[in-house]
C-alpha cells in the first residue's frame, strides 16, 4: 500500500512538476532563430511599370526602414537615401525575377503602398499591366495607383519635405491632400480592378506629374508631385486624358469630395471665393423616344472665404449654382470629346434599366451622347460668411 503524502511533501511535488514545464517550454519559445532582421530585406514601397519596345519595364523603390525607424517622425537630418531597380522583360514576372539577381538580399512585397503605371503601358493594354499584381499574394490590393507621363524612374526620386522619406509624398499618401483640396479622387488598386470590367463604368486613374516651379529650397527649385488630371479607361481601354480645369465638375459629382474652392463674380468681376462642401448627388433617368435622359440633383453647403466685393448671400449661392451646374456639363462635354462618359452613366442605365441598355447596346445605339443631359439642378447653402458678412437681401 503507498505512503500517502504529507501536505509538505504534495506542495514540494507540484513546484517541481512546474518547474519542469517551465525548463520544456523554453524550447518552445525560443523557437526564432531563422528571423530575418529588418537590414537584411529589402522593402519594396512603390512600383512603376512602363512597356517599351514590346516589353515590359519594372521600377522598385527602395526605401531604408532602418534610418526611418531611429527617430519617432521618421525625419533624419540627412536627405533620406532612395534605391530604384530597373529591369526589362517580356512579362512582369520575369522583370520582377531579373531584379532579384542583382538584390544582394531578400526582397519584400508586402509593403508596397502605390504603383504607377506609365502611359505607355496603359496604352498597351490595362489587362497586361493587372495580371501579376492581383495574382502575386505577396503585394495587396490596397496600394495607391496612378497613371504618368513622366520618366517614372525620376518620379520615384521626387522628394518629400523636411526630410521626411518618399512614404511622405502625394504617391503614397493621397488622402490628405485630397481632403484639403478634393478634385481627382484617389484610387486603391481594388478600386481600379473592381471597375475595371463593369459594363459602362469609366475609370478615372489620377495622373501624377513633377512640379518644378512652385517651391524652392534655399533658392533652387525644390520639385515636388502633384495630380495634373486623371486618364480616363473603359473596359481596360485607354480613352485618352484630361487635365485639371477640363476635369471641374467631377469634384460635384463625386460624393467623397471633401471642400473644393469656387470663384463668383459679379458685373464682370471677381466678387468672392467660396468653399463648397460634401455634394448630395442624385441622378436620375426618364426615357424619350427610346433614349435615356438624365437629370441631376445636387445640393451643397458653402462658406465664404474671401470677399472683393459687396454681394448678398443670395446673389452669392445663386451665382455659385450657376457655376456649378456649367462646371457639371462643360466637364461632361469635354470627356465626349475623347469618346469618354465621365460620369458612367451608362452603367447607370445598365443597372437601373437593364432592358434599355441592352437594346441600345444591340442597335449600336450611343447610350451617351450631348444631349443626354437633360437637367442639372443645383441647390448651394452657405453656412458660413465669416466675421464680415454683408446685410442679408
Amino acid at each position: 500500500m503507498a505512503k500517502e503524502r504529507t501536505p509538505t511533501e504534495m506542495q514540494n511535488f507540484l513546484k517541481n512538476v512546474k518547474l519542469i514545464c517551465t525548463i520544456l517550454s523554453l524550447g518552445i519559445i525560443s523557437g526564432c532563430w531563422d528571423i530575418k532582421e529588418i537590414e537584411n530585406i529589402n522593402y519594396v514601397t512603390t512600383i512603376g511599370i512602363d512597356y517599351i519596345d514590346d516589353s515590359f519595364v519594372l521600377y522598385a523603390q527602395l526605401l531604408d526602414f532602418t534610418a526611418i525607424a531611429k527617430t519617432e517622425s521618421g525625419k533624419t537630418d540627412k536627405t533620406p537615401q532612395v534605391w530604384i531597380g530597373k529591369a526589362k522583360a517580356k512579362t512582369l514576372n520575369l522583370a520582377m525575377n531579373d531584379l532579384y539577381a542583382s538584390s544582394q538580399e531578400r526582397t519584400s512585397w508586402s509593403h508596397v503602398s502605390s504603383i504607377i503605371i506609365g502611359e505607355n503601358a496603359l496604352k498597351a493594354n490595362v489587362l497586361k499591366v493587372d495580371d501579376l499584381i492581383g495574382r502575386f499574394w505577396e503585394i495587396r490590393l490596397t496600394p495607391w495607383v496612378f497613371g504618368t507621363r513622366e520618366p517614372i524612374q525620376r518620379l520615384l526620386t521626387v522628394p518629400a519635405f523636411f526630410n521626411f522619406s518618399q512614404r511622405n509624398t502625394l504617391a503614397q499618401e493621397p488622402i490628405e491632400a485630397f481632403d484639403q483640396r478634393s478634385l481627382i479622387e484617389p484610387v486603391r488598386y481594388f478600386q481600379f480592378l473592381s471597375r475595371l470590367w463593369e459594363p459602362g463604368t469609366n475609370i478615372l486613374l489620377p495622373s501624377l506629374s513633377i512640379n518644378s516651379t512652385t517651391w524652392k529650397k534655399d533658392e533652387k527649385e525644390d520639385s515636388k508631385m502633384f495630380i495634373d488630371g486623371a486618364y480616363i479607361i473603359d473596359e481596360g481601354k485607354l480613352l485618352g486624358k484630361l487635365d485639371n480645369q477640363k476635369l471641374l465638375g467631377i469634384r460635384w459629382i463625386d460624393k467623397s469630395t471633401i471642400r473644393s474652392p469656387i470663384v463668383i463674380s459679379h458685373q464682370g468681376e471677381d466678387a468672392a471665393v467660396l468653399s463648397l462642401e460634401s455634394p448630395e448627388v442624385h441622378m436620375s433617368i426618364s426615357v424619350i423616344n427610346g433614349l435615356p435622359k438624365y437629370h441631376f440633383h445636387i445640393k451643397l453647403n458653402g462658406n465664404v472665404i474671401e470677399t472683393l466685393q459687396k454681394v448678398s448671400k443670395r446673389k452669392m449661392e445663386s451665382t455659385a449654382e450657376e457655376v456649378v451646374r456649367n462646371e457639371v456639363i462643360n466637364t461632361f462635354q469635354n470627356a465626349l470629346a475623347i469618346k469618354s462618359d465621365v460620369y458612367s452613366l451608362e452603367h447607370l442605365l445598365f443597372r437601373r434599366k437593364t432592358a434599355i441598355w441592352k437594346e441600345l447596346k444591340r442597335s449600336n445605339e450611343p447610350v451617351v451622347n450631348a444631349h443626354s443631359i437633360s437637367a442639372v439642378m443645383v441647390k448651394v447653402n452657405i453656412n458660413h460668411a465669416g466675421m464680415k458678412i454683408y446685410p442679408l437681401k
